[in-house]
């Protein structure tokens, strides 16, 4: 219960009156007096605020509201009990509660980076890949914006940041190797995690949530922090499905029907979302988890917009067609389309994995046959497509993990004296060759992407996270079945090169060179072998 205590006047005691005297007031402010920061006069039985907003009064309410601090870093100084410009304080329980766009957009303009070119630079080469960003809807969002303006939508400004972020180098110029601890506590990616949460918290489910949470994803896993991923996507495609993020169905008389830019967004990030969610599993300790994405079916419309190298015109050029999900991959389609072929074959893989092993019965090289011929005829479109390696690189990335995923689980359950060219075993033979034939692809694409590289580091930019971990699959694959592959050695070093290339752009490649690294201290010494299994189901 509220207790009622006797209020003095602010005048001299000979001037009271008895109705004065007799006057209470409240111990404490009102609870929308105190929740909205007003000054309360107390007064009961409803305070003269409440009254004149015909609001009402409540003074019997239980009220600790912790805050949270929103900071401008660009003008965040002085000690930690300044309250420096820049500085909100904000209830949790503020209905008002916002997250300024200024402030997010700080984190890049503090550090003299221009978010126009931030924005550019995404679209050229991470949404190549990966179209979590639709170019046309992005656009539309900051329709009306001077050469000079910033967005002052929290959830635009957010993406923005998040497009930015999966831009950025680990760099490897450093002393030390880096490892994605640095990237993982950068204060645009600390503010940008954050500030996600608040925003799913206190807004509606949005489109722009779902692309900031798969670009997040993607950073997340590119710099080493496999848990973290793993949930950011699971929380997205929570929120997908409350904003109908979709594929869509494949007609045969609808194929040259326009497409809405809005269908079309929606389409692009649920293969989005299929791509980091199938792909982080790359990673051997994700392998056994639980999909987040569900898989689609043969008649779900893969993304419609599709950007192929031109030959004559010496460019991409963009064009918009419809095709299932289960079209030849003798059809011409851009990197992002193959990726999500490679989502679907990948998926396979996995569901394969997990079906052997709950099956308790090892795996024959014919259980995965068609899955392997599917991956192979994938690589041969793609080769005969491009004009180099670079083209699909990414999906030749994500094809030679897959198959080495099936060769070496299946290898593993041989006994290693049966493993050599000279066997009668025709499924041990299958499987050398089909190892061989991965690795080849693995030194000629790397061999490709090195030469590149002297040319043009900024190719670098392109590379998806995937990438290191076909070189560090193939480099463990090499050193466990080194007898049955040519020029073994060779092919070690020069793969293990180009892991050292990818960690100046992802520092879960810095992660994988330190495996190889530990495993070659010891190599000698105990006869070990570089852990590549798949079987290990712990994180």
């Amino acid at each position: 219960m509220v207790t009622a205590v006797p209020t003095a006047s602010p005048r001299g005691s000979d001037s009271h009156s008895p109705m004065e005297e007799t006057a209470e007031r409240a111990h404490r402010a009102c609870e929308k007096c105190t929740r909205t920061k007003k000054k309360c006069d107390k007064a009961l039985p409803a305070c003269s605020r409440c009254v004149r907003l015909a609001a009402a009064c409540c003074y019997e309410y239980v009220f600790t509201a912790p805050t949270t601090a929103v900071v401008d870093p660009s003008t965040h100084s002085g000690s930690p009990n300044d309250h420096p410009a820049g500085l909100t304080r904000h209830s949790l329980f503020d209905p008002d509660l916002d997250i300024p766009a200024s402030m997010l957009m700080s984190l890049l303009s503090s550090r003299g980076v221009s978010w126009p070119e931030a924005v550019d630079l995404y679209f050229q080469t991470t949404n190549l890949w990966l179209s979590a960003v639709h170019q046309e809807r992005f656009a539309q969002r900051l329709e009306g914006l001077g050469p000079n303006d910033v967005p002052q939508e929290p959830q635009v400004a957010l993406l923005i940041v998040c497009m930015h972020l999966v831009t950025q180098y680990a760099d490897s110029g450093r002393p030390t190797m880096p490892d994605g601890t640095e990237m993982l506590s950068l204060p645009a990616y600390v503010v940008a995690k954050r500030t996600l949460g608040l925003l799913r918290a206190t807004s509606p489910p949005s489109i722009v949530l779902v692309q900031c949470s798969t670009l997040l994803c993607l950073y997340e896993f590119g710099h080493g922090d496999f848990t973290r991923a793993y949930i950011t996507v699971g929380d997205a495609y929570t929120t997908a499905k409350f904003v109908d993020v979709r594929p869509g169905k494949y007609v045969e008389t609808e194929k040259n029907r326009p497409v809405h830019p809005e269908e079309d967004e929606r389409r692009d990030l649920y293969w989005a979302l299929l791509i980091v969610d199938r792909l982080i599993r790359v990673e051997r300790r994700l392998v056994w988890k639980a999909f987040n994405v569900p898989s689609p079916t043969d008649d779900d419309l893969l993304p419609t917009t599709n950007i192929v190298w031109d030959h004559q015109a010496q460019g991409p050029v963009r064009t918009v067609l419809r095709h299932p999900a289960g079209v030849s991959p003798t059809v011409t389609l851009g990197a992002f389309q193959r990726n999500c072929q490679c989502a679907i074959l990948f998926t396979r893989a996995l569901t394969w994995e997990a079906e052997t092993y709950h099956a308790g019965r090892p795996p024959g090289v014919d259980s995965f046959a068609e899955l392997d011929i599917a991956t192979r005829a994938l690589v041969q479109a793609m080769v005969t497509q491009a004009s180099t390696w670079g083209e699909y690189y990414e999906c030749f990335a994500t094809c030679t993990c897959l198959l080495l995923l099936l060769y070496c689980s299946y290898l593993c359950t041989i006994d290693a004296a049966n493993i050599h060219s000279s066997t009668s075993n025709v499924e041990v033979l299958k499987a050398i060759a089909g190892i061989n034939f991965t690795i080849r692809i693995i030194a000629d694409t790397t061999t490709d992407l090195n030469e590149h590289l002297a040319r043009r580091p900024a190719l670098l930019a392109t590379c998806s996270p995937v990438t290191p971990f076909s070189a560090y699959h193939s480099l463990a694959a090499l050193s466990n079945f080194e007898h049955v592959i040519p020029e073994a050695d060779a092919r070690f070093h020069d793969i293990y090169s180009s892991l050292h290339f990818f960690a100046k752009r992802w520092g879960v490649a810095g992660q994988l060179v330190n495996r190889i690294e530990s495993f070659l201290a010891t190599k000698d010494e105990e006869g070990t072998t570089l852990d590549f299994s798949f079987q290990s189901r712990a994180l």
